[in-house]
């Protein structure tokens, strides 16, 4: 199998007339953490929907697990795409409930997941008294059930505070030694610098960019250089 977990080839979106996602060739290493970064509108969400499945391309194929993508590869991705969905008159055990019954999975998850965010000693908490914090890790907690092997985050730390961030940052580290593999999707350059080990750069839908980085890459710069055709 390859080492790349996800693979894209001339992955391509319209929105009507518009190309959201241009011949995007992306190649994420299995055991990273790959951040896909852009400016706002760059079309970053829009090829983490293909991904997930839930768009589909108008152009190009996607591989992943060293397989063309199916649907039933999904029971091995977990994702939290934007805001995550969640039943604000429940509590998080409650919440996680209704996905363990629907995906046919032991309630043992629920604990395990619970556990891994941090969100132990909330059972008597409603959700509509979370703070943003709590309800994205919740949306992380939803995304782990089933131990997925490739987790999809867009956005994830939109609205936290810097203790929040700091939560899940640490949270984040963690995974590939869990064997799960992680794309982060963010336009926030100095919270992204701090996790991940490669990263693709996309503008006005193409990737610019893509590599590996180490602790000496001065990301913001580079992004900058990208982004302004500076570098190809």
């Amino acid at each position: 199998m390859s080492h790349f977990i996800v693979q894209t080839t001339g992955l391509t979106k319209y929105y009507g007339r518009q190309l959201s996602v241009d011949n995007l060739a992306l190649k994420v290493p299995a055991g990273s953490i790959y951040g896909l970064l852009g400016p706002n509108g760059a079309g970053k969400s829009t090829t983490l929907k293909l991904l997930t499945g839930l768009i589909r391309p108008d152009n190009g194929k996607i591989q992943v697990f060293g397989e063309p993508w199916q649907r039933h590869h999904l029971q091995r991705i977990g994702a939290l795409i934007e805001e995550p969905a969640l039943y604000g008159n429940l509590t998080a055990e409650e919440n996680l409930l209704i996905h363990t019954t629907i995906m046919g999975l032991p309630k043992t998850e629920i604990d395990r997941v619970l556990n891994l965010v941090n969100l132990k000693g909330t059972e008597d908490k409603l959700v509509s008294r979370f703070s943003t914090g709590m309800k994205q890790r919740l949306g992380i907690a939803i995304a782990l059930l089933g131990k997925p092997e490739l987790l999809i985050l867009d956005e994830p730390t939109n609205g936290l505070d810097p203790l929040g961030i700091q939560e899940f940052r640490r949270l984040v580290k963690s995974f590939p030694k869990m064997g799960i593999t992680v794309i982060l999707s963010s336009h926030i350059l100095t919270e992204v610098a701090q996790v991940v080990d490669h990263v693709g750069i996309i503008s006005e839908g193409r990737l610019r960019y893509q590599g590996a980085i180490g602790n000496d890459t001065e990301l913001e710069r580079l992004f900058i250089q990208v982004v302004r055709g500076q570098e190809q």
